[in-house]
């Protein structure tokens, strides 16, 4: 049965896309209005929508970068990012792995455990991990943002890695012991290259997920020469008001490592997303 579509069709499908397209990215496109022109040309009651040509400036860029140490917010922002990320990553392939080849009671608990624990809200758990951590002596510090946010992504990403394993047949695994490697040699060199896209995915979510976290990191972080950007950028909040250029432009900065993290690892990704499973 031929699939081709009907020229109208197809122009009709060419214009939903490019409408729902328009829709979801005109928060980005506002954005990047706010930030390139003056606000009192915008907090009007009819603000334009293309930027007036006497009035496009990128002073909220240059003035943000020179008055305020936003490269220090991206480079903690940095720090905790990728130790949580690697941290949740090498957790969830261990857990993932052994919530798929053991079928206990006990390992059928512990996934039951890590979900609900996905469940409970972050503004109920601060109080006593910032009392934790206070007692440790690791408040103000980016290990501890780094701690907690892995903690808080271990239980969702264990579960995705679950199902890349699942997608695994055992019998590769199985071969490979016989073959005389054991259990661990198995895992590390026949399974882990096969779950490069579930890997690739679990990194790009602890990531993203860290990455915008404000709670734990406003928390836990009160000295302002440890904050992430996320923190920075609730700065320009102020108690009477707000500096809409400067949070704009630096929320946009912002933007940009998480773009390029998700062009570096998309190879991966649409694997992921296209195979599905192994066929032997």
């Amino acid at each position: 049965m031929s699939t081709t579509l009907s020229r109208p069709r197809r122009w009709s499908l060419l214009a939903l896309s490019v409408a729902v397209t328009a829709v979801l990215m005109f928060p980005v496109y506002w954005m990047i209005m706010t930030s390139i022109v003056p606000s009192e040309r915008l907090l009007v009651s009819e603000p334009p929508l293309i930027p007036p040509s006497d009035a496009v400036s990128a002073s909220a860029y240059t003035s943000a970068l020179r008055d305020l140490p936003v490269l220090d917010w991206l480079w903690n922002s940095t720090v905790t990012t990728v130790g949580a990320a690697v941290l949740s990553t090498a957790v969830s392939t261990l857990g993932g792995y052994s919530l798929s080849r053991f079928r206990t009671r006990g390992q059928q608990a512990m996934g039951f455990t890590l979900l609900f624990s996905r469940m409970l809200p972050g503004t109920l758990l601060i109080i006593p991990v910032f009392v934790l951590f206070a007692t440790f002596g690791m408040v103000n510090n980016l290990w501890s943002v780094t701690l907690v946010n892995t903690a808080a992504t271990v239980p969702f990403t264990t579960w995705l890695m679950k199902g890349f394993v699942d997608a695994v047949p055992v019998e590769i695994e199985q071969a490979a012991m016989i073959d005389g490697c054991g259990r661990a040699g198995a895992l590390w060199r026949v399974i882990v290259p096969l779950l490069k896209p579930g890997i690739a995915a679990t990194f790009t979510y602890a990531s993203i997920l860290t990455w915008g976290d404000f709670l734990f990191a406003r928390t836990l972080m009160g000295n302002p020469d440890g904050w992430t950007v996320t923190v920075g950028i609730a700065s320009f909040i102020g108690e009477f008001s707000v500096d809409w250029s400067g949070l704009m432009a630096v929320g946009l900065i912002s933007m940009v490592p998480m773009i390029l993290l998700f062009l570096l690892l998309e190879p991966f990704l649409a694997k992921g997303m296209t195979t599905g499973s192994v066929k032997g």
